[in-house]
């Protein structure tokens, strides 16, 4: 009997580490971005911030393009507006402190969230772009919220705490957007 109760918790031990890795091979919804890893360095935080930053343009003019709703069509312009903004922040802030490259392109996790838009239309246009919006300025709000509170002191640390209450005022409008 003490061999088949230590055979069963050897096996659920051994089993343990299968069910973590399947797990975490679930792969998230469409349209919904993996969450960041933290961010600690400069060099970490600002390609993704650089990505985020991106995607919120990009995907807010397609809105403005094709959207029938004048309300997510004001959203999108504010992200338009915002989020160029704060890229020409970043750029100010790592042209007066330590030098880390800007990408010019896309994450490829980013790249598939738009790639998702162009083949949507209508109002699934219109939800699977509130859907992104909301899951992208959680994930940002996580990186810049991490970035301030445990990034490398300097020019960008302080644009990632200066961003963070528009992010959170993004998620805010969001919420309105959803509810109209």
């Amino acid at each position: 009997m003490k061999k088949i109760i230590a055979l069963a918790a050897l096996s659920t031990l051994l089993a343990m580490p299968v069910a973590v890795q399947a797990q975490q091979a679930v792969t998230p919804a469409a349209g919904s971005p993996t969450k960041m890893k933290a961010a600690t360095t400069q060099d970490e935080f600002v390609p993704m911030a650089v990505s985020s930053n991106m995607y919120e343009i990009e995907s807010s003019r397609m809105a403005l393009e094709k959207s029938q709703s004048a309300e997510v069509k004001r959203f999108a312009q504010h992200m338009i507006d915002d989020h160029t903004k704060a890229t020409a922040e970043l750029k100010a802030a790592l042209a007066s402190g330590p030098k880390t490259a800007m990408p010019e392109r896309l994450d490829p996790k980013h790249e598939r969230m738009l790639e998702e838009l162009r083949a949507a239309s209508g109002t699934q246009f219109n939800a699977l772009y509130i859907q992104q919006q909301g899951a992208a300025h959680e994930e940002s709000i996580g990186l810049f919220q991490g970035y301030a509170e445990n990034g490398e002191a300097g020019p960008v640390k302080d644009f990632a705490a200066k961003t963070l209450p528009t992010l959170e005022m993004h998620r805010d409008m969001l919420a309105k957007v959803k509810a109209s």
